[in-house]
C-alpha cells in the first residue's frame, strides 16, 4: 500500500525530518507554518510551483520516503529544480528529468498499472497522464473549504476548472470514452485512407467542372459521359468543326423561357411553403377544438355546439387532405430540370454567338488533353464519398458521447455518499436536520464540480445549496473521500495517489463537530486505503503518539524570522 513516509528539509548539511503515520493529525496554532507543510510536501511531489511560500526559505532542498508492500524510493527536488532519486537509504542520489522523476512516483503506486486506462486517457485528451494529472483530488486547501459551487478546492482558479471536468468526464463518462477512444481509432484510419484518396479526387471533381466549362466555351455538346465527351474532343481536335451560329432570336427565347421558369419555381415554393404554414395552423386549430369538445362534450346543453365543433373538424380535416395532395416539391424539382436544360443551351447560345480564335482553341484542347488524362485515372468516387461520410459520422458520433454522462454510475455514487453521510450516527446538529429532512439527499455534478442536496416538498423534489459552513465543509470531505471509493471501485491500479492532506477543515466546522466527525473520516479512509495528514489549531483526544506532530514552535527551523 503507498504511503508517505517521511519529509526532509535540507540546508547545508543540516536536515529536519517529518514522519508520517497513515493517519497523521499536524498540530499548531495559526502562523506557525502547517499550511505551509502541504506546500513543500506538493514541491517534493513534483508541483510546477517554486518553492516560494512564505516559512520555506533556507531551504536548499526537499526530500521524501515513498513506500509500497513490495519496495521503497526517495526522492529529492532542489529549489533550483534538480530532481533526484535512488532506491536505498544508504545510496547516492541520481539526478534525473523531470518526467522521469514523475514516472518513478507512478511506479509506486501500484503494482500493476492498468495501461488500458492509460492509453485511453492519452488517445482521448492527446497527453499521457500521471499522478499529477489527478492531484487535485489530494488536497482539501484552506482556500475554497466548504464552497460547494466548486468542491474541489484546486479547481477554483479558472485556469485548472476545464481539465478538472475533463478528468471528471474521463471518471464518470468511462463507458462512453471508451467508445470515444476506439471512434477515434477509427476515425484516424478512416481519415489517413481518406486524405491519401482525396487528392487525386480533388483534381478529379475540378477536372469534371472544368471539361463543362470548356465544352461551353468550344461550343461543344457536354453529357456528362467520359467516353462520348472524349470522342466530341476527339473529333473537334481533328477537325476544328464548329456549328452554324445561332440566330439572336433563339437566344432570346430561351432567355425568356429560363427567366420564365425561375418565377414559376418563385410561385411554387411561395404556395409550397403557404401550404405546410396553412396546415400547421389548421392542426393547432384542430387540437383545440377536439381539447374543447372534451370539455362540453358530456353536458347535454351544449349539444348543438358540440356537433357544430365536430363537424369544422371534420372541414378541416377534409381541406387538409386536399392541401396535402399538391406535391408542391415534385412540381419545383421538375421545373428546376427543365430550367437547368434550357440553361445549357443559353450557354451553347451564347458561345455560339461569340468568335473563338485559333490560339485560343488551341489553349482550350491543350487543357483539354490534360483535363481528360485525370479524368482517364481509376478514380473509386463511390469509396471516396462512402469514406466522408463515414469519416463525418464518426466525428459527430464522438461529438455526442463526449458531452454525455453515465447517470447511472453518477446515480450510484451520490447514493454512496448520501449513505455515508445520513448513516454515520453522528450527533452533530446539521447531521440530526437533515436527517430529519424528509427525502434528504446528495447530488453530486462531476461536470459543474458542484453539490447540491434534494429534499421533498409536498410530491415535489426541491433541489438547493445546503447551509452552514459547519454542513458544507463535513459535505465537502465527504466528497472527497466517495472520490477515493468510486476510484477504486471504477478505476484500480490507475495512477492516482491515495493520499489526502486536509487543511484546517475544523476551522469553519467548529470543534465541536469536528471532534465528532474526524474519527469517521479516518475509518472511512482505512476502509479505503487512503492515508490522510490533517492540519488542524485544535487538539481532539484520540490521535496516537506516532500519528502526531506538534509545529507549535515553527514548521522549518531554517526560517529566518528576521525577515518578517
Amino acid at each position: 500500500m503507498f504511503r508517505v513516509k517521511s519529509i526532509f528539509f535540507n540546508n547545508a548539511d543540516d536536515q529536519q525530518k517529518y514522519t508520517f503515520s497513515d493517519h497523521t493529525f499536524v498540530y499548531g496554532p495559526n502562523t506557525v507554518g502547517k499550511t505551509a507543510l502541504t506546500k513543500a510536501i506538493d514541491f517534493v511531489l513534483g508541483s510546477s510551483e517554486r518553492l516560494t511560500y512564505q516559512g520555506l526559505d533556507n531551504i536548499d532542498s526537499i526530500e521524501a520516503h515513498l513506500t509500497n508492500d513490495l519496495t521503497n524510493l526517495w526522492i529529492k527536488r532542489s529549489i533550483s529544480d534538480g530532481y533526484f532519486f535512488r532506491r536505498t537509504e544508504k545510496s547516492a542520489y541520481t539526478e534525473i528529468s523531470v518526467d522521469t522523476y514523475k514516472n518513478n512516483i507512478c511506479l509506486m503506486l501500484t503494482d500493476n498499472p492498468n495501461n488500458h486506462f492509460m492509453h485511453v486517457y492519452n488517445k482521448v485528451f492527446d497527453e499521457r497522464p500521471t499522478f499529477r494529472s489527478f492531484s487535485f483530488i489530494n488536497y482539501i486547501d484552506e482556500k475554497g473549504l466548504g464552497d460547494l459551487s466548486v468542491v474541489f478546492t484546486r479547481a477554483k482558479d479558472l485556469k485548472h476548472q476545464i481539465r478538472i471536468r475533463n478528468i471528471m468526464n474521463f471518471f464518470f463518462n468511462y463507458e462512453n470514452i471508451e467508445q470515444i477512444y476506439e471512434k477515434e481509432i477509427l476515425l484516424d484510419e478512416r481519415q489517413k485512407e481518406l486524405d491519401k484518396l482525396s487528392k487525386d479526387y480533388q483534381e478529379y471533381q475540378r477536372s469534371l467542372q472544368q471539361l463543362k466549362k470548356l465544352f461551353d466555351e468550344l461550343q461543344l455538346n457536354h453529357t456528362g459521359e467520359y467516353k462520348k465527351d472524349h470522342s466530341t474532343y476527339l473529333e473537334f481536335r481533328t477537325s476544328f468543326t464548329r456549328k452554324a451560329k445561332s440566330q439572336s432570336k433563339d437566344l432570346v427565347y430561351l432567355s425568356k423561357a429560363s427567366f420564365s421558369l425561375a418565377e414559376e419555381i418563385k410561385l411554387y415554393s411561395f404556395m409550397n411553403a403557404q401550404s405546410k404554414n396553412m396546415i400547421e395552423r389548421k392542426g393547432r386549430i384542430e387540437r383545440l377544438l377536439a381539447i374543447l369538445t372534451s370539455i362540453v362534450e358530456e353536458e347535454p346543453e351544449y349539444e348543438q355546439y358540440t356537433n357544430n365543433i365536430l363537424n369544422t373538424i371534420k372541414e378541416i380535416g377534409q381541406e387538409n387532405v386536399i392541401l396535402s395532395l399538391t406535391d408542391y416539391q415534385k412540381a419545383i424539382r421538375e421545373i428546376k430540370a427543365e430550367k437547368e436544360k434550357i440553361d445549357a443551351q443559353v450557354r451553347i447560345a451564347k458561345g455560339q454567338a461569340s468568335e473563338i480564335s485559333y490560339e485560343d482553341a488551341m489553349k482550350k484542347i491543350g487543357v483539354l488533353e490534360h483535363v481528360f488524362a485525370v479524368l482517364s485515372k481509376d478514380i473509386d468516387a463511390p469509396k471516396i464519398e462512402a469514406l466522408q461520410r463515414e469519416t463525418a459520422q464518426l466525428k459527430n458520433e464522438i461529438k455526442v458521447l463526449k458531452s454525455s454522462f453515465n447517470k447511472k454510475e453518477i446515480d450510484a455514487f451520490n447514493s454512496r455518499l448520501t449513505k455515508l453521510y445520513l448513516e454515520s450516527g453522528l450527533k452533530v446538529k446539521h447531521l440530526n436536520e437533515d436527517t430529519q429532512d424528509p427525502g434528504f439527499a446528495l447530488e453530486f455534478e462531476p461536470f459543474k464540480l458542484c453539490l447540491f442536496a434534494s429534499h421533498k416538498k409536498g410530491d415535489i423534489t426541491e433541489r438547493f445549496m445546503p447551509g452552514s459552513m459547519a454542513r458544507q465543509t463535513h459535505l465537502q470531505i465527504l466528497v472527497y473521500l466517495s472520490m477515493f471509493d468510486y476510484l477504486k471501485i471504477h478505476f484500480s491500479d490507475f495512477i492516482y495517489m491515495p493520499l489526502l492532506i486536509i487543511d484546517s477543515a475544523n476551522q469553519p466546522m467548529g470543534i465541536e463537530s469536528f471532534k465528532e466527525v474526524y474519527p469517521t473520516i479516518v475509518a472511512f479512509a482505512n476502509k479505503i486505503g487512503l492515508q490522510t495528514i490533517f492540519l488542524s489549531k485544535d487538539k481532539i483526544e484520540g490521535i496516537s503518539y506516532d500519528g502526531f506532530i506538534d509545529v507549535s514552535g515553527g514548521l522549518n527551523k531554517f526560517h529566518d524570522h528576521q525577515v518578517e
